[in-house]
């Protein structure tokens, strides 16, 4: 069932931004495609826990999904896991930690699910979850499944190539059994070095920008350059703990994060000449703001 004017900004990581013109969760294959009928041809977005996304504040422009119920399910399989898009990528990176499974710990300390995961690559630098990634389920628009693998879907640094309005549903990762203390012993090393340089105490979306291509600086070095680290913007700041997180401080809006991003994007490219891209997703901007954001066409 679609309901009207849903606020959404309780939903995202960053607690920032306007209401959805429609909104549903879908709880079955059935609910979802009905839901999808429902709309007709129209566009759709969907919303998995809101950990790398900012809404615009007058709102999300297009009709919201948010994939519940049966896509939040996962299990351990004999040398995989099999795990729906809504699944926590907390809990399914846990539970591979817990029975021994290796390489999940690309994924410690990355919020989400799995289905945003798979939509951004989500990863180290050097190894996105389209390198384990067996197969994946789509719901196409018009309500036909596909499954996809690696190759259909030419994975790369924080991306892939698939057509935005499919919908990923559910997933099968590799993930033989190992050594158990080398598997605990991996995840706790990359935990404490995430918690320790950056930023899990304030509302924040993760990483603004993806990393320039070596050997260029990375991201939070370049922002630090310009000197942008703790520049602040209404309530939203450039955190002074990590230079490529900007954080809520309280009653931020949309707008204030888009000012210290157009902000911190012109300085990088008049000082040093490199053209940051930004990590994270955007909805209900115009396309003039996202051209001054660095977002691709």
């Amino acid at each position: 069932m679609w309901m009207r004017d849903v606020p959404l900004a309780g939903l995202t990581r960053w607690k920032i931004g306007g209401p959805a013109p429609a909104f549903a969760r879908a709880r079955t294959e059935l609910e979802l495609r009905d839901l999808l009928a429902e709309l007709g041809e129209g566009p759709v977005l969907v919303m998995g826990s809101g950990a790398n996304l900012l809404i615009a504040d007058e709102g999300s422009g297009c009709p919201v999904l948010v994939l519940d119920g049966e896509f939040k399910t996962f299990d351990l399989a004999e040398q995989s896991i099999r795990c729906g898009a809504a699944a926590l990528i907390s809990s399914v990176v846990q539970a591979a930690r817990r029975a021994g499974r290796g390489g999940l710990w690309i994924l410690e300390a990355v919020p989400g699910t799995m289905g945003g995961a798979l939509r951004m690559n989500a990863g180290t630098p050097e190894e996105g979850i389209w390198e384990r990634v067996l197969w994946a389920e789509i719901m196409r628009r018009d309500g036909r499944l596909d499954r996809v693998q690696r190759e259909d879907v030419e994975p790369r640094y924080r991306g892939i190539d698939l057509d935005p309005s499919a919908i990923f549903l559910r997933t099968e990762i590799s993930a033989p059994p190992g050594d158990a203390g080398r598997v605990e012993e991996e995840h706790a090393r990359r935990r404490e070095a995430k918690l320790k340089a950056q930023v899990y105490d304030q509302p924040t979306c993760g990483s603004t920008w993806k990393n320039p291509e070596a050997p260029s600086p990375s991201a939070w070095q370049l922002v630090d350059r310009v000197g942008m680290r703790g520049a602040r913007r209404g309530g939203a700041q450039v955190s002074p703990k990590h230079a490529n997180f900007i954080v809520n401080l309280g009653g931020a809006r949309a707008a204030d994060v888009v000012e210290l991003m157009i902000e911190t994007r012109r300085r990088v490219l008049s000082e040093t000449g490199i053209a940051l891209e930004p990590e994270i997703q955007f909805w209900g901007f115009s396309e003039d703001v996202l051209r001054q954001l660095g977002v691709a066409a």
